[in-house]
């Protein structure tokens, strides 16, 4: 009779182990899927960072701060864009013809400004403002030289934003 019932106790156990595993999985995945996705990297703008090819993991809640990478999108762009945060909401700008300055907010640090070339019509869209707004991002590709960025299409609005780069999968 004890046998028999130390049995049917470890076969209870057995099962419950098994159903608690399934449902840690299930919860699991769909944690990870609403927290989580994996973005592809197309193009050079990136490199030496990402390359072309490259697939990443972004955080949908992760803390966007200077010098973060990025996943969003541009309005009237189909592909997402992943570039790194230069400029966040307050630091002080000066626009001067097509050129910007971005003042870092180091104090006693005269060199903790990032000088940067507009095209013209983002110098005309932007200029007057002494700051970059609430919600607003200014971001640049580590590879200036053929990247489409801030410098392109203006600031880039926190809910276009889809999450900051943790690590690259593949």
């Amino acid at each position: 009779m004890q046998m028999d019932q130390d049995t049917s106790i470890d076969k209870w156990i057995k099962r419950f182990s098994w159903g608690f595993l399934l449902l840690a999985v299930l919860l699991g995945g769909i944690v990870i899927r609403t927290r989580f996705m994996v973005h592809p990297i197309s193009g050079t703008s990136m490199e030496e960072s990402l390359h072309d090819g490259d697939h990443v993991l972004i955080d949908k809640q992760g803390r966007i701060v200077r010098y973060e990478t990025i996943a969003f999108a541009v309005e009237g762009e189909e592909d997402m864009f992943v570039k790194r945060v230069i400029g966040v909401p307050g630091d002080a700008i000066i626009i001067q013809n097509e050129t910007m300055i971005i003042d870092l907010g180091e104090e006693d640090n005269f060199k903790a400004t990032i000088r940067v070339e507009l095209t013209p019509e983002t110098a005309e869209t932007l200029a007057g403002q002494t700051v970059i707004p609430k919600d607003q991002y200014f971001v640049i590709g580590d590879n200036t030289d053929v990247s489409v960025d801030s410098r392109s299409f203006g600031f880039v609005d926190k809910a276009e934003i889809e999450g900051v780069y943790q690590l690259r999968v593949w």
